[in-house]
């Protein structure tokens, strides 16, 4: 029986199974009935992100005590990631706010750079610069302050940014009107400092006060099962309430604590690697928005219901983007080639017109399909396009 927290092999199956919600929570309905269809996306997969925000703050914290510029040579591995990933998405990104804000041409770099470092350049990359942000300030300001305080600012930003949850409850004041200025600016509080930063400091706190923490071993279990009773009870509590969205719950809190806890402490060994899951769970956050725009607009445009929503839409999207993760994951064995990329950028319009062009031409519905959808599919013949050719070169060499 483990009697520490050091089952990391487990906290990368919950964090791959925790990317598969996020995944459903970006999708279409996956049932028809309403209040089930909320309970799976609205509760069941918001554990998803903060148990991402803990988990890699703990291993930054772990990385930070066995070599002084850790955290450094992370944020900057990260930061090149997210910049790569950001550009990727740029035209996705750039089509969106040319549809739905109305911005004069002079504005658009300013609207780039604000995504760049809030929102990103398509909305599910702004995980990583909260995560940034997040890390960033909770390891500089413990420098200065102890976990008593940044714990009790940390949760009074948490508890303005859940107004975002909680909008229905705002009485017609000076209150809301701040709270709505807030949003019209910022769109959401859904950033690093009000969302990020507490399960930050949760994630840091776990590590430097492990072994106070084994006294909790055995309440651990229990705690876990009230604590997600209780969120469960809050999320149904929610149900008629207005919100803007639903990214705050307030028992998320301590039972993403306890839910960590219990992962790390699982009291059984894992005896295959874990490291693939891992890589798979990283990029099924980054690539599954253009996976689900392709399978849901193609089964709204040829009416087909099954492919458009549902669980065989989930399952699909799912699958589709488990396959195009494991020809990512090929691709990074090659050698970058510079050639290759610049083929890839030219091929790739050839199918994506071509499949564009059936879609719109021989779509059976009247539905305007989302602009996000040909650029989601130049997205998906690059990858292939230029793994082919990256295959192609290494064949020969």
């Amino acid at each position: 029986m483990i009697k520490k927290f050091d089952n990391y092999k487990m906290v990368d199956i919950i964090k791959y199974l925790a990317a598969i919600l996020v995944i459903c929570v970006h999708c279409n309905p996956i049932v028809s009935e309403p209040h089930v269809n909320y309970f799976i996306k609205q509760i069941l997969c918001r554990i998803a992100v903060p148990f991402f925000f803990i988990g890699s703050a703990y291993f930054v914290r772990r990385g930070m005590k066995h070599k002084s510029d850790y955290l450094k040579q992370y944020l900057k591995n990260l930061g090149k990631s997210y910049l790569f990933w950001s550009i990727v998405f740029i035209p996705i990104g750039m089509d969106w706010i040319n549809q739905n804000l109305r911005l004069a041409h002079s504005m658009r770099p300013f609207a780039l750079i604000f995504g760049l470092i809030h929102v990103g350049t398509y909305y599910h990359l702004w995980y990583i610069p909260a995560l940034i942000l997040s890390l960033w300030g909770t390891a500089k300001l413990l420098k200065y302050f102890s976990y008593k305080i940044l714990f009790f600012v940390s949760i009074l930003f948490y508890l303005f940014g859940s107004f975002e949850t909680y909008y229905g409850y705002l009485d017609d004041n000076w209150f809301k009107d701040l709270f709505d200025m807030i949003i019209q600016i910022f769109f959401t509080t859904r950033s690093g400092i009000l969302f990020g930063m507490v399960f930050v400091v949760i994630g840091f706190f776990i590590y430097d006060y492990q072994e106070t923490l084994k006294g909790l071993l055995k309440f651990i279990p229990i705690f876990t099962i009230i604590f997600a009773c209780m969120l469960i009870i809050e999320g149904e509590s929610l149900y008629h309430v207005e919100k803007l969205d639903m990214n705050f719950l307030l028992l998320l809190l301590p039972f993403s604590f306890f839910f960590f806890l219990w992962t790390l402490s699982a009291p059984f060994t894992l005896d295959f690697d874990t490291r693939k899951i891992r890589d798979l769970s990283k990029y099924y956050y980054f690539v599954h928005p253009v996976c689900i725009v392709i399978v849901e607009e193609i089964g709204l445009a040829f009416n087909l219901t099954f492919i458009s929503a549902g669980v065989f839409s989930f399952v699909l999207i799912f699958l589709f983007t488990h396959l195009f993760c494991e020809i990512i994951i090929r691709i990074k064995k090659y050698e970058f080639n510079f050639r290759c990329l610049w083929m890839t950028v030219v091929l790739g319009f050839i199918p994506t017109f071509i499949f564009s062009s059936f879609i719109y031409f021989y779509k059976t519905t009247n539905s305007i399909l989302k602009f996000e959808l040909v650029p989601s599919l130049f997205f998906i013949n690059s990858f292939i396009i230029f793994y082919l050719l990256q295959l192609k070169k290494n064949q020969r060499e």
